[in-house]
């Protein structure tokens, strides 16, 4: 099976538990449109549709591990709706900080109802992660359990917070090495995605060992993640956003962060002095991807991700699993350092 059928396969499970959710709320019905025009289930007239919804990647994984570990699915469900609304709160909140008016080819939630409501509705599906994971006691997940789940997921929130600070403040700085950038998105990106293998082994096992290894999977993959989401960023066509963007919004992502500490002096005085400008002109974003190359920033990136992706695959390796769902993660994983969107 390919990764794009697993992702679509285990999406549709991931739909379902999320619609359960819904359907238990409906006042004020604006509120709830909002967070399902978000989801996709809504187009901008607040009618039924079918956009594309995601990858729906970190819920899968959720999904995957749990199976793996256990056989089958059932008791992670919850858990992995729990997940994609975490996801999709913060970047409904990302879009207002980032001041984004498109995501997926069509307006955001900001856009489209204002930034007070935006602010609203990302809160409210934060909120409803929370109840998602509560619906595990429906399962006969034990309390005990229950409050271990809630711990990583409002833990790992927390780490979102914290990594979505440090990249704001990293646009205004010029001081930013690659240490620093792989703090940060530990923290904003792959902690999300220790969470989803975390929780789906916490459900799954009580060796602390094979979750552990979960856990250092799920980190390690998440960072390979980003930093191809990093590349495409600048060089990726199909992400629904303007090509370059994040040079435009002067994102200190790895391949800039490696060209400013690899340019000769007279590029990184050309570099510095764009990245000083309030805003950058389409030959400001010339230059900067004439630097990149130059640097061969790309090829050096793509190199960092597929040590991440490697040592991805040693952590799950270590769990000594050996079944046809752990074939189905590393098919997932591999995509993940491949895509183009």
């Amino acid at each position: 099976m390919q990764a794009e059928e697993i992702l679509a396969e285990h999406a549709v499970m991931v739909e379902q538990e999320l619609r359960r959710l819904f359907e238990e709320r409906g006042h004020p019905r604006r509120l709830y449109e909002m967070m399902m025009y978000h989801l996709g289930w809504l187009d901008q007239n607040l009618k039924p549709c079918q956009q594309y919804p995601g990858k729906r990647v970190r819920p899968t994984l959720c999904l995957l591990t749990y199976r793996a570990i256990s056989g089958v699915y059932t008791k992670a469900l919850p858990a992995a709706a729990a997940i994609e609304l975490i996801h999709n709160f913060s970047l409904i909140h990302d879009d207002i900080e980032d001041k984004d008016e498109k995501r997926r080819g069509r307006p955001t939630v900001w856009k489209l109802f204002g930034e007070a409501h935006a602010i609203n509705a990302g809160d409210g599906m934060h909120v409803l992660a929370n109840l998602a994971a509560l619906r595990l006691r429906e399962y006969n997940v034990t309390d005990e359990r229950v409050v271990d789940v809630l711990q990583v997921l409002n833990s790992t929130v927390m780490e979102l917070c914290e990594g979505q600070y440090l990249d704001m403040s990293f646009e205004e700085r010029l001081d930013i090495g690659i240490d620093s950038y792989l703090d940060m998105v530990s923290r904003k990106t792959a902690a999300l995605m220790e969470a989803s293998t975390h929780v789906g082994a916490l459900l799954a096992t009580r060796d602390q060992g094979l979750i552990d290894n979960f856990r250092k999977f799920g980190r390690r993959i998440g960072i390979a993640f980003q930093i191809v989401d990093d590349m495409i960023g600048i060089w990726g066509e199909k992400t629904g956003k303007p090509k370059a963007s994040d040079i435009r919004k002067k994102k200190k992502i790895l391949p800039v962060i490696y060209a400013f500490e690899n340019a000769s002096s007279g590029d990184r005085v050309k570099l510095e002095e764009i990245y000083a400008k309030d805003k950058l002109s389409e030959n400001d974003v010339k230059d900067v991807l004439e630097i990149l190359e130059k640097t061969r920033a790309k090829d050096f990136s793509m190199n960092k991700a597929g040590e991440y992706f490697e040592s991805a695959l040693d952590a799950l390796k270590s769990t000594e699993i050996r079944n046809d769902t752990i074939k189905m993660i590393e098919t997932v994983s591999e995509f993940l350092i491949r895509r183009k969107y």
